[in-house]
């Protein structure tokens, strides 16, 4: 089955996540000027099959040449009650802004039906992952030229987040949990009228494309994901709506749609 997660649902989405924000305003699409402490935290309502199932919290801080980000992911309603503590994470990642985009240095995560914690190294030339309890690292699991050069799911929120220039333009290599790697292969889809609990307005629209690479414990298939963006008034992308497969049965087709979202 599919692992891609409101992480990367994002998944995707340890340690505090951010906090539910207040009602957001539209803001104009031109960027200001960019200043040296930046940040946009969000709130998500995860549903699936016409059921609301969980929330999605996300919150990223920009500052001078770094960032620190952190994210929870928690069910509720009728899928928190049958799958319990199984599917609830915490997130986090840091690391560098760089000319060239944002350099991971650490990621965790912890959760799960083990509460199994997840921590890996992006310091050296290919990321080294260490979990407790242990875990598979996929068949066939990712090579070390495979994960060099990669970034965590939470950073590639961040990434997203910060895109210098159209976030719909690139192509974003991702070690998801320290083992699954794969490509979100970003390309314009145009833009979109939005109207909903945190932002009305024009809102910038991507076609994502999923393409699997190696580590995932399970097959897996190449896939289409929507992602909605809005500019926000000091510079950065808020991701609006996220559409995705999961591997909650109970879910399918997981939609993660912002009901709050503040930058500052």
């Amino acid at each position: 089955m599919k692992r891609i997660l409101a992480a990367a649902a994002l998944a995707t989405l340890a340690g505090a996540a951010a906090a539910p924000a207040p009602l957001a305003q539209p803001v104009a699409q031109t960027a200001a000027q960019t200043p040296a402490s930046r940040s946009l935290n969000v709130a998500y309502v995860i549903s699936g099959k016409g059921l609301e199932a969980g929330e999605f919290l996300y919150g990223v801080k920009f500052e001078g040449g770094a960032y620190e980000a952190t994210a929870r992911r928690r069910m509720t309603g009728l899928v928190g009650a049958l799958v319990g503590d199984a599917q609830n994470y915490s997130y986090a990642a840091r690391g560098k802004v760089t000319p060239r985009g944002l350099d991971p240095d650490a990621y965790r995560h912890q959760g799960g039906k083990r509460n199994r914690l997840v921590e890996v190294d992006f310091t050296s030339a290919a990321p080294v992952t260490t979990a407790t309890p242990v875990m598979s690292m996929g068949d066939p699991p990712a090579t070390a030229a495979q994960r060099a050069g990669t970034i965590d799911q939470v950073t590639a929120i961040a990434s997203l987040i910060a895109a210098d220039g159209d976030p719909c333009n690139r192509t974003v290599p991702v070690l998801m949990d320290g083992r699954s790697r794969f490509d979100f292969v970003f390309t314009p889809a145009g833009r979109v009228a939005v109207n909903t609990r945190a932002y009305r307005g024009q809102a910038i629209r991507c076609s994502v494309a999923f393409r699997p690479i190696a580590g995932f414990p399970d097959p897996q298939e190449p896939a289409t994901l929507t992602f909605l963006f809005a500019r926000t008034a000091n510079g950065l992308y808020a991701p609006l709506r996220i559409e995705m497969p999961t591997d909650i049965e109970q879910i399918g087709v997981a939609v993660l749609e912002a009901k709050s979202f503040t930058a500052s």
